[in-house]
């Protein structure tokens, strides 16, 4: 769903829904989200009981549309994984995922434009102070520190997100990650000069008040982004992601038996729970 803002909002229900292999989000996803809302608009009772009953529709549609492609993926991902991928397969996968992100989020925009057709301009001027507070502690975050030590964070934050699927890395694995970190560029004035126009472009969107243009703009900024995104933050982006793509390759060539017998009871227990929620 490390979120903020109204495109957060719609990223936050886009990935509690696509990230469907987890029981507990299922299960926490109505009144999550909706405290979530209500902190960004100041939801008042009608609004937050339309809420819930929007986003329970929206997880039963997930459960019959989405879950079982999602498990037929997992039951494929651990056939394979006893062998290295390669780059492409990674980036294959990268995309797929990609796309069920975008199914969900087309799914959700015209409750989200119905949301925002009923915000007043108390709930408006709510949203953008959140907004500008989001803005100042993403600039906070992005800034903090030595260059330094913001990579170090980066790579500590990466060995953590992959030590959950793979159990504790060597000395080796772990340096195929830090060397991925030393070739990212630096994205921070980009990530915030984005947040700011897409926060900027959603206020404007709600004002208008239609619910067909609201819709049309949300699709563009969350989904259509290389219409709107500078070129020069495009092919950083393509540039960090190939890292991406290189370093998980990387990495699954050196996996023990061990940590390949983790990933795979990893993605068994995902497609274990996801056989629950569709049942």
């Amino acid at each position: 769903m490390t979120r903020s803002g109204a495109r957060h909002l719609l990223l936050a229900l886009a990935a509690l829904l696509a990230a469907a292999c987890t029981r507990l989000a299922y299960d926490n996803a109505t009144p999550m989200l909706t405290w979530m809302v209500d902190g960004y608009v100041d939801l008042h009772h009608e609004q937050r009981d339309w809420l819930r009953r929007r986003l329970d529709r929206a997880m039963a549609w997930h459960r019959a549309n989405e879950l079982p492609a999602y498990r037929r993926y997992l039951e494929d991902l651990a056939a394979r994984v006893d062998r290295p991928f390669t780059e492409a397969e990674v980036e294959r996968a990268y995309l797929d995922l990609r796309a069920d992100y975008d199914r969900v989020v087309e799914h959700v925009l015209p409750d989200a434009a119905e949301l925002f057709v009923g915000l007043d301009e108390r709930q408006i001027a709510h949203l953008e102070r959140k907004f500008e507070r989001d803005r100042e502690k993403l600039a906070k975050d992005l800034t903090d520190g030595t260059e330094a030590r913001r990579r170090a964070r980066a790579v500590k934050h990466t060995v953590g997100e992959v030590e959950e699927w793979t159990g504790a890395l060597d000395e080796r694995q772990r340096a195929i990650v830090a060397a991925r970190e030393a070739v990212l560029p630096d994205v921070a004035q980009e990530r915030l000069a984005d947040r700011a126009y897409r926060q900027g472009e959603t206020l404007v969107l709600i004002r208008t008040r239609d619910r067909a243009r609201i819709v049309a703009g949300l699709r563009r900024l969350l989904v259509d982004t290389d219409s709107w995104r500078a070129p020069g933050y495009r092919a950083k982006i393509l540039r960090r992601n190939a890292a991406t793509f290189r370093m998980l390759a990387a990495l699954s060539a050196t996996l023990t038996p061990e940590q390949r017998a983790h990933v795979k009871r990893r993605i068994e227990g995902y497609v274990e729970d996801i056989g629950k929620l569709a049942g």
